[in-house]
């Protein structure tokens, strides 16, 4: 299936990330796997299409740096940011600590949960894909009942079309 969004797999844990890859790939998918939280911020914030980040929480930096420091950026600085589909898939963070990062983050946070080893990777994939969609037609199909209902008020009734209208008569005394 080549409409669906391109995956993005950040995690420093090399084994699980190029198992999560490999999945995805086997499955079909585009994706993409990053080991290092600096060199995704770098990248994604220029990618300007959508896509499906599957983003690891904890990457042992001495910074202390997070997964949620990267949604944060990404949430404010893409252009899909407040959209984004981002799951969270953690063998360190539990329910608990995913909830309260959408209690403190709120917009900011990502858009799911899974525990590591609790869900296939691909059926994440899959579901954060068909969510994003949901949105996207759905903000559309109301993008554009704005737009009719707005042409519809702007649309002159032909008494106003015949104001509107140049004559040649007109034009010769200008």
């Amino acid at each position: 299936m080549t409409d669906r969004l391109p995956v993005i797999v950040v995690d420093d844990n090399l084994a699980q990330l190029a198992a999560a890859v490999e999945e995805l790939e086997d499955a079909g998918w585009r994706v993409r796997g990053i080991d290092d939280l600096d060199e995704a911020a770098r990248e994604l914030v220029e990618h300007t299409d959508p896509f499906v980040l599957i983003l690891d929480h904890d990457f042992e930096r001495r910074d202390g740096r997070t997964g949620l420091d990267l949604t944060r950026l990404l949430r404010s600085a893409h252009p899909w940011g407040a959209v984004l589909p981002i799951c969270y898939w953690s063998g360190r963070i539990d329910g608990t600590g995913f909830l309260a990062a959408l209690r403190d983050g709120q917009m900011f946070a990502p858009s799911s949960y899974v525990q590591k080893g609790s869900v296939e990777v691909v059926e994440v994939a899959g579901l954060a894909d068909e969510a994003f969609r949901r949105f996207r037609d759905t903000f559309e199909q109301q993008a554009l009942r704005r737009a009719v209902l707005d042409l519809d008020v702007s649309i002159p009734v032909e008494d106003e079309l015949d104001e509107l209208t140049v004559h040649p008569a007109d034009e010769e005394g200008r």
